[in-house]
């Protein structure tokens, strides 16, 4: 399904204004120079005809002068005709470069990523071990931070860290009131909308029963955006992390959960690519059909990007489960026929374990940590398949890439694998507010 076509949408991006007052002492300047001098008359004929011609011939003068004495003053290895090169430029003037495209729309989680999240809550005292693997896999590529409720659980994760024998700095723990651990879900989402600035946006979270119920997980983007000084926006849409995928490039991939949660809000076709397309930026939104009977109805479950043009999608023996495995056939179909500005997306399939009654496990569910994807795995599961999903990985990746398995059995019961638990704060955001506000206190 395409709600919103790039090709139709221009994208729209806000940028900084000038400032609307000049700096001080332009506004006097322009008296003193210019045709207001030059028509001044002072009765004299050959004054008059200085006053035409006389600081035209003097810029003439100083220009020749320029051109035959001022250009040995040039270092030869600075005569690069190129306008972006920072060696045309003079020492003194520092120079930022330009932001790369994908900066200007919901973040890419393939992209360098300045810190992750994972959601604690008190499962940091019922399945810590998961946590110790996850920290011990990254082995600091990233800043990890472990989000619990409240200062004992904090504690219990700073020791978890010790008796892994890992430094304070593999996992840091904030503390922000939430109700579950699924912090990918009602986390915002952030944006920059030009070289400097940044923001994020908040969607609803479920329904209002659900809100309700989880009252913390909902408010829990006003702590975070307070900790990394960002300002806040409000999407009408109910939205999940879990099901929006960005491809950092102006494409966002979502389930048809979303479209069908937002339209029983009584919104029109019109008014939800209007929104996608102002909140988000995005200029383009593809909707493919969730897996039956999965109870989430989210995108990751199935598929994951690892590049803005290069997707991966689960595949299921039509033998195990027919249905699924169609619904799935017909995702890659679609996708594989989406254009981005790197041309057609290519699909990678990967397979997929079969459902065990209302237990679903994914190899999509994945995180990326700057040069390490950890993908679950399952105990219970034949171990060539494991290695296929792997090897999927491990042929896709840039070459300086690893692949990291996590045992995720803990997680299946849940209702949920790694992607669920994680949130992405992408490499331009500045994290101090959250090194500063973290446990254990930063010594003096």
């Amino acid at each position: 399904m395409v709600l919103l076509n790039r090709k139709k949408i221009k994208k729209t991006v806000a940028h900084k204004q000038p400032p609307k007052t000049k700096r001080e002492g332009y506004d006097s300047e322009p008296e003193s120079v210019g045709t207001g001098r030059a028509s001044i008359d002072t009765g004299n004929s050959g004054s008059h005809l200085y006053a035409r011609y006389g600081y035209s011939i003097f810029a003439i003068l100083i220009f020749i002068v320029g051109m035959y004495s001022g250009v040995k003053f040039w270092p030869s290895s600075q005569s690069s005709t190129d306008v972006n090169s920072s060696q045309s430029v003079q020492a003194f003037r520092k120079i930022k470069p330009p932001p790369q495209p994908e900066d200007y729309f919901p973040v890419a989680e393939f992209k360098r990523q300045g810190a992750i999240l994972l959601g604690c809550h008190n499962q940091i005292n019922l399945i810590p071990e998961l946590y110790g693997e996850i920290a011990k896999a990254v082995n600091g590529k990233v800043a990890l931070f472990g989000v619990v409720s409240n200062e004992v659980q904090a504690k219990s994760g700073i020791q978890m860290i010790k008796n892994l024998g890992l430094p304070e700095s593999a996992m840091r723990f904030l503390v922000i009131p939430t109700n579950s651990i699924w912090i990918r879900d009602y986390a915002p989402f952030i944006l920059r909308y030009d070289q400097d600035n940044a923001f994020m946006v908040d969607a609803k979270y479920h329904t209002r029963l659900m809100r309700e119920s989880r009252r913390q997980d909902d408010f829990m983007c006003f702590e975070l955006a307070r900790m990394l000084e960002l300002p806040v926006r409000s999407i009408p849409l109910i939205l999940e992390g879990g099901n929006f995928i960005s491809n950092g490039d102006g494409l966002l991939l979502t389930s048809a959960k979303t479209i069908s949660v937002n339209k029983e809000g009584e919104y029109t076709h019109k008014q939800l690519i209007s929104m996608f397309n102002d909140f988000l930026g995005v200029n383009g939104v593809y909707a493919v059909n969730h897996l039956i009977d999965e109870p989430n109805g989210h995108i990751d479950m199935f598929m994951t990007m690892l590049n803005n043009n290069l997707a991966i999608i689960a595949e299921i023996d039509p033998a195990i489960d027919s249905e699924n495995s169609e619904v799935l056939n017909e995702s890659a179909r679609i996708v594989s026929s989406i254009t981005t500005s790197n041309g057609p997306i290519q699909v990678k399939r990967i397979p997929m374990p079969p459902r065990s009654g209302n237990e679903w496990r994914s190899y999509t569910n994945i995180i990326m940590a700057n040069g390490v994807l950890l993908m679950p795995s399952f105990s219970d599961i034949d171990p060539s398949i494991e290695d296929r999903a792997e090897q999927v990985y491990k042929s896709s990746l840039p070459a300086d890439w690893v692949v990291k398995r996590i045992n995720c059995d803990k997680l299946v019961a849940l209702r949920g694998q790694l992607h669920c638990m994680s949130y992405n704060i992408p490499k331009f955001i500045p994290i101090d507010g959250l090194i500063t506000r973290s446990y254990p206190a930063l010594s003096n």
